[in-house]
């Protein structure tokens, strides 16, 4: 009987000890550090942030994360006290000295904010158009706020209020720092910008403006008037009405279409009929754009004719348009 108690013991004896192998954690093969600069993006570092193992124990939170912003190190005799504990095979065998632990974060500052709000703005149709063109300035101070990365997806907007008549808007924003939530009130102005062509330089009156004397600058589109010329096609090749100063806005009232014939000067006048084309020399009597009808005096016959305008110090007699249109007709 005293053998079977023995050989009993021993049976539980024996049990006892797979048992507790069984709740040791072991890691058979040899382990490695992940990295000796390790970032992680939760509030706590675990054991598969550390050191590169799998299994139930890998995800096994050791201590808290480093604050956001700042750095932790863990020594090597931290790293063998950890790699103890959990029975791992670890040889320092890339001789670190430390491992460094940050903590992913992300940085909200005044850049990032203003861009925030111009997209929410853009995205929600408070404004239209550009949205790379709307800018955003705010009116109180904003101090920088560093949130953890994987916090971003939480960062929200509410309490919108847009005021097209002003720009103004005021805004909560929302957010998560170490599972708390935290809001502040901002308030500014949204701008919704245009590019504008404007005149490098001083314009002097009847100048003909070249695409060499065009420059852009942005304003705020509810500030420029229904008169003022957007497209740079629209102003080269005119010339100034009177003088244009330069790097404001140019008003369609400005412009007129540049002469090509000025008064007095000596121009070609054409003579065409059918294929058979006769040029001489005339002095304009008028002035005048393309297009338009000028008197010009013929410098052989003494006689004054009307003209068109076709280009520069260039004109065709009226006479020749229409004979030409009535051999076209025929």
């Amino acid at each position: 009987m005293r053998l079977f108690k023995n050989l009993k013991s021993k049976a539980y004896r024996l049990f006892a000890i797979c048992i507790a192998c069984l709740l040791v954690p072991h890691f058979a093969q040899a382990q490695t550090l992940t990295s000796d600069q390790i970032t992680v993006n939760e509030n706590v570092v675990r054991l598969s942030d550390i050191f590169d193992v799998t299994g139930p124990f890998s995800d096994d939170k050791l201590f808290q994360a480093p604050p956001l912003g700042r750095k932790g190190v863990l020594s090597v005799n931290n790293l063998k006290t950890i790699a103890a504990k959990y029975d791992l095979d670890w040889q320092n065998i890339h001789n670190y000295t430390k491992v460094t632990i940050t903590r992913k974060a992300r940085l909200i500052d005044y850049d990032a904010i203003k861009n925030i709000i111009a997209d929410y703005a853009f995205e929600n149709q408070y404004v239209s158009g550009d949205a790379s063109k709307t800018r955003v300035n705010l009116t109180n101070q904003f101090n920088n706020i560093t949130i953890a990365a994987n916090d971003f997806a939480k960062f929200e907007i509410s309490n919108f209020v847009y005021r097209p008549f002003n720009d103004q808007f005021s805004a909560k924003i929302s957010y998560t720092i170490d599972d708390k939530r935290k809001s502040r009130q901002i308030s500014g102005v949204i701008e919704n910008m245009v590019s504008v062509p404007v005149l490098a330089t001083n314009l002097r009156r009847d100048e003909i403006i070249k695409a060499s004397n065009i420059k852009y600058i942005r304003l705020n589109n509810r500030r420029v008037a229904a008169n003022i010329v957007l497209n740079a096609e629209d102003i080269i090749g005119k010339s100034a009405r009177n003088n244009i100063r330069a790097m404001l806005p140019v008003s369609e009232n400005l412009l007129k279409f540049a002469d090509l014939v000025k008064k007095n000067t000596i121009i070609t006048l054409q003579f065409r009929l059918g294929r058979i084309q006769l040029n001489i020399k005339a002095r304009a009597l008028t002035t005048g754009a393309e297009g338009a009808i000028i008197r010009v005096l013929n410098l052989q016959s003494g006689k004054q004719i009307d003209a068109i305008v076709t280009g520069i110090d260039q004109a065709m007699t009226i006479n020749s348009i229409k004979k030409n249109a009535k051999i076209a007709s025929n």
